[in-house]
């Protein structure tokens, strides 16, 4: 008989917290992933997903980007609207 599987146990964070300059990395990958400018991008999770970014523009470590699972659906639906402006 064996034990529950520890790693069935563990959960991910529903966020991503980028640091430094991975917050512009960040911005550009989810560009070229959802095919949108990444001024689109923000338009999009400005719009649709208000309370799913964190933006901190600090200095070193203080600067942030955090982005919850409805920002990363907000983009997908954005993506596949191909409009950042829209009503989701």
């Amino acid at each position: 008989m064996h034990g529950p599987d520890p790693s069935s146990s563990m959960q991910i964070p529903p966020f991503h917290v980028a640091e430094d300059g991975e917050a512009i990395g960040m911005l550009r990958r989810f560009s070229a992933r959802f095919r949108l400018s990444p001024a689109s991008v923000l338009e999009c999770l400005r719009r649709h997903a208000p309370t799913s970014v964190l933006l901190e523009a600090g200095r070193g470590r203080r600067q942030l980007l955090a982005v919850s699972a409805d920002g990363l659906r907000a983009l997908r639906d954005c993506a596949s609207s191909g409009n950042a402006q829209g009503t989701p």
